[in-house]
């Protein structure tokens, strides 16, 4: 058993030596860069780089984002790969890819000009220049809300009526005469 357990630690201390000479000694910290810079416009940059990989990425004031980043892959082989976002979509370019980029179909390309379009407008509402304003429609709850809010409004614009009246007719005056002393007297009758 003893035996057993000194093969399998020979082994694995074999196979550990085996993958730190596959990959070398661990990075320096001179070796390794990074950068981060960004502003209120919403412009960023970023990026690292190091002896096996490295990736930059920036986005300008216009929205349009593109980097690249790169790495060495398990056979040894450089990759490397660069893309763009912007208007047009997201743009890849690498040297490992073998296929051919794919075509849209024609219901993401209506919905694509849909999508464009309503930001064209927006942007147009925003800056106040937009002639298209079309008004909201309501819902049939808000519609029957509304009918239902109006039909009070008017009762109670009625009643309020009604009672004005009402106290304006109370309050006319009453002349009382008292026949003992001969003083007529000027009684106001104030209902609230």
């Amino acid at each position: 058993m003893q035996l057993l357990s000194i093969c399998l630690s020979l082994c694995i201390s074999q196979a550990l030596s085996a993958a730190l000479l596959d990959y070398g000694a661990p990075w320096t910290a001179a070796a390794i860069n990074q950068y981060h810079s960004q502003d209120e416009l919403g412009q960023y940059y970023y990026g690292y780089s190091s002896p096996h990989a490295s990736k930059h990425e920036a986005r300008t004031a216009d929205g349009v984002t593109h980097g690249a980043y790169s790495y060495v892959d398990a056979h040894g082989q450089h990759q490397h790969v660069a893309y763009k976002a912007d208007a047009a979509g997201f743009q890849l370019t690498a040297n490992s890819l073998k296929q051919q980029p794919i075509a849209e179909t024609a219901e993401v390309a209506a919905l694509r000009a849909q999508h464009l379009a309503a930001h064209a407008e927006m942007k147009l509402r925003l800056a106040g220049k937009s002639t298209a304003l079309n008004p909201v429609q309501d819902t049939p709850e808000v519609a029957a809300a509304k009918v239902a809010f109006f039909k009070r409004f008017e009762a109670e614009r009625r009643r309020n009526e009604l009672v004005a009246k009402s106290r304006a007719q109370a309050q006319q005056s009453l002349y009382v005469y008292q026949p003992n002393n001969g003083v007529i007297y000027k009684l106001i009758k104030a209902y609230a």
